[in-house]
């Protein structure tokens, strides 16, 4: 009797992500013997294949963790309120840096949404901007640092502000479109200051009319060109308003020539006067510069002692600033300010004392 025959199939590894599940094959062993009494047997094999991820499903990226968290995005807009006590009030929180739980905004859509303050809800809109607009903070009300890019803004409606009906040619399609900037000298910027897109039909009209002229030239027997200079036409109208006689000119000539002379014969006399005034004066300026070199040095001195208190309250300002300052950049920018007006302050201290000293030399040698 032979022994029976099992035929296993060979476990293929898929080259899938997707888990492989074990495979159950049914195989039936059969005999030669002629006994008639004799059953088949049906053999049960389980065939399992080792998972190559672990348990792990990597993701497209290849990172194993598929609840990985987004990366956050900060965006900026203006919040524009009605004139009045409400928007008074919203500057006050924000200048105290106390804003209540009861201001808040609830958007139903990306454009319209609602703005809640003081127990009230009033409708707001999503629009856009002309152009963009910068975030800037402060931290000392000295330097700015630009933290964002701005092109909407969200307008808030009480219901009392009005707006002007517009031409039709000027109204916007767009609802979310505002037209205007945000202060009134930039009131419908966008019709004013942008160039307006021309229509697909004038352009196709301009491209019919310029194909017509081509036509026309090719076909034409004789083509005659006339050159108009610019510069020959401006000469011409620049000589007819030039109308002088020249006779007159001449005798005008004679009389200035004749004027000139005497103007500067009366000049040479008034310069010989001069010159004997101005060594008289010379004498008399000498006697009068010592006096005025005491009176400037006690000018000089009072000067120097007023800019030394001016830099000493200066570095006491800084001192001040340093000790306040809410982060180690700005701490450094008023150390280094601080040091540099201190050196000054010790120049001009320095300055002070030989002038003084020089001052009460002369008055001994006096």
């Amino acid at each position: 009797m032979e022994s029976p025959t099992v035929k296993t199939p060979t476990a293929t590894n898929s080259n899938t992500t997707k888990e492989s599940k074990p495979k159950v094959r049914r195989v039936r062993a059969t005999s030669n013997r002629s006994d008639s009494g004799a059953k088949d047997k049906t053999i049960k094999i389980k065939l399992t294949t080792k998972d190559s991820t672990n348990g792990h499903q990597p993701t497209m990226s290849g990172s194993e963790d598929e609840d990985e968290p987004e990366p956050a995005t900060e965006e900026h807009l203006i919040l524009r309120l009605p004139k009045g006590p409400m928007c008074d009030k919203l500057h006050e929180y924000v200048k105290k840096r106390e804003i209540p739980d009861d201001v808040k905004l609830h958007f139903k859509d990306s454009r319209r949404g609602y703005f809640h303050m003081d127990g009230k809800k009033y409708d707001t809109t999503l629009v856009d901007l002309p152009t963009i607009i910068e975030s800037q903070k402060t931290l000392d009300n000295k330097q700015f640092y630009k933290i964002a890019d701005i092109c909407q803004m969200l307008v808030v409606d009480d219901g009392s502000s009005k707006e002007e009906p517009q031409p039709l040619q000027h109204r916007s399609t767009d609802p979310y479109t505002f037209d205007h900037g945000i202060t009134p000298p930039l009131k419908h910027v966008r019709r004013r200051r942008f160039r307006q897109k021309l229509s697909k039909r004038a352009i196709e009209e301009v491209e019919r009319e310029v194909e017509r002229l081509l036509e026309v030239d090719a076909t034409a027997e004789d083509v005659q060109y006339e050159v108009f200079d610019n510069r020959e036409m401006e000469m011409e109208s620049d000589a007819a308003t030039q109308d002088i006689d020249i006779d007159s000119e001449s005798e005008s000539d004679e009389d200035l020539a004749a004027a000139i002379d005497r103007d500067l014969e009366e000049l040479e006399e008034e310069d010989r006067e001069d010159d004997n005034e101005d060594e008289d004066e010379d004498e008399d300026e000498s006697d009068e510069d010592e006096d005025e070199d005491e009176t400037g040095n006690t000018g000089e001195i009072e000067q120097k002692k007023q800019e030394i208190a001016e830099i000493k309250q200066a570095i006491q300002r800084k001192t001040a600033d340093l000790l306040t300052a809410p982060n180690a950049m700005l701490k450094k920018r008023f150390e280094g300010t601080v040091e540099t007006l201190k050196k000054e302050l010790a120049l001009k201290e320095a300055y002070l004392a030989e002038m003084s000293k020089s001052e009460m030399n002369n008055k001994q040698q006096q």
